[in-house]
């Protein structure tokens, strides 16, 4: 199995400009160049944990948003070629990034659809816990466009409404494979969507955080195989829970893509786990290639 995560570094003149969640709206400006350095240790830390990282690099200072490619669409591995599921996103100046990243899906020869109606923001509301895909609404995604989405997946589904300060349903989850558990904050669930998770999934494999830590970044991890990849302000009790289920916690320095501009490591990527075989990588899609070009031209 291949295990691939989507990512787009922030351009050499990147700025902040929807200013649409509540770490943006008042932020300072940020420092493109630490930022595109920030960016690269996660990448190369994806990397060094077994991942494949595919690198669209930027080639339009207006798409701020594209480092933040869990909304760049959502991979599932169905059919003649996988299906790469575009998204429906609710700020306009988002909108032009699916160009992008349809191009990019159809070089690496995947097939690829729009849902075709309503607002739906892709992976950043989709999760995937003991074979069951969660879909979120009530954030930025509504419910017509979960809808959408849905009629397009395979399996299992839950659908959950969650509110405010959640805007995407990865604030509200975070899916723990290696230890078989769900970290959840059940403070940003509207209705009966904690009672639903247990219900499907067991009260003992829930974990439960609360709305000011996920305004730390406690449901943005990224967990690849054992370990956690979570910027520096998770907050301790969740990282020592974390280390309590035998996860490595590594934690990242992330002052201007998390603190300033408001998305963690997990927003910062798009999984997929494909067979092998399913999916070209072009040369200037590598790592490898990106890196260098951060590092000689930050």
């Amino acid at each position: 199995m291949l295990d691939l995560y989507l990512m787009s570094p922030p351009s050499p003149r990147w700025a902040l400009r929807g200013r649409s969640n509540f770490r943006s709206r008042e932020a300072p400006p940020v420092d493109a160049v630490r930022a595109r350095f920030e960016w690269l240790a996660l990448a190369e830390a994806i990397e060094a944990h077994g991942g494949t990282v595919v690198a669209l690099p930027p080639d339009d200072d207006t798409l701020t948003g594209m480092p933040y490619a869990a909304e760049c669409g959502h991979i599932v591995d169905i059919g003649d070629a996988p299906l790469f599921l575009l998204p429906r996103m609710a700020s306009p100046h988002r909108r032009p990034e699916r160009e992008r990243w349809a191009r990019l899906a159809l070089e690496m020869g995947l097939s690829v659809l729009d849902p075709g109606r309503g607002t739906w923001e892709a992976q950043g509301d989709v999760a995937v816990f003991s074979g069951v895909t969660l879909l979120f609404h009530g954030g930025r995604t509504d419910r017509e466009g979960m809808e959408a989405a849905a009629a397009m997946l395979p399996g299992e589904l839950l659908r959950l409404e969650i509110r405010e300060p959640a805007f995407h349903g990865n604030m509200a989850v975070l899916p723990l494979p290696a230890a078989d558990r769900l970290l959840v904050c059940p403070d940003v669930f509207a209705g009966d969507g904690t009672d639903r998770l247990a219900a499907r999934f067991g009260h003992d494999r829930l974990l439960f955080v609360t709305e000011p830590e996920i305004r730390c970044y406690a449901t943005n991890g990224l967990p690849i195989g054992d370990a956690i990849l979570a910027p520096s302000v998770l907050p301790e009790r969740v990282r020592a829970l974390f280390v309590a289920l035998g996860l490595k916690v590594e934690l990242f320095s992330m002052t201007e893509l998390c603190e300033k501009a408001g998305g963690a490591s997990r927003c910062l990527v798009s999984h997929a786990r494909l067979g092998d075989g399913r999916a070209r990588i072009p040369d200037e899609n590598r790592l490898a290639k990106v890196a260098a070009a951060i590092r000689e031209q930050p």
